[in-house]
């Protein structure tokens, strides 16, 4: 029993280490690719800036769902690599404050550059929905024959 038990550790460490790998990826895809639209920016390559920006977005979703299964596993990950709660609020708070510096430089950038595409950014919400107002109610039969 003791070697099933090794070996589920062994394979719960090595996927925890697997998912910590792709939280870091992620957040240097990111700085990557600000860095690169940044220069694209400045070099006056409209184009490959949007497709940058487009790649942008792919990784901030890449980084966001390494996240979500990180917080999902994240008794298990503590278990197998004790300390990880921990390393990873620190490395969030880092990143956070990397990327504050690394959007305003793309945003001084675009605004140089005469790009006024919108920017991501952690720092601000999305607006509220409201959701009620998207559902429409179904307009009677009656009425939808009087408008003819």
């Amino acid at each position: 029993m003791s070697a099933q038990v090794q070996g589920f550790r062994s394979r719960a460490k090595s996927q925890a280490e697997e998912l910590l790998q792709a939280i870091s990826a992620a957040e240097s895809a990111i700085v990557t690719t600000i860095e690169r639209e940044c220069e694209a920016l400045r070099a006056g390559r409209m184009l490959a800036a949007r497709a940058l920006h487009t790649r942008l977005t792919d990784a901030a979703a890449l980084y966001l769902n390494a996240i979500k299964a990180a917080r999902a596993s994240l008794w298990t990950i503590e278990q197998v690599l004790p300390g990880s709660r921990d390393q990873l609020e620190e490395r969030r708070i880092a990143f956070a404050a990397l990327l504050k510096i690394e959007f305003a430089v793309l945003s001084a950038t675009r605004e140089e550059a005469g790009d006024h595409s919108p920017s991501l950014s952690f720092d601000d919400p999305p607006p509220p929905q409201d959701w009620s107002s998207s559902r429409r109610k179904p307009v009677p039969q009656s009425a939808r024959r009087g408008a003819r």
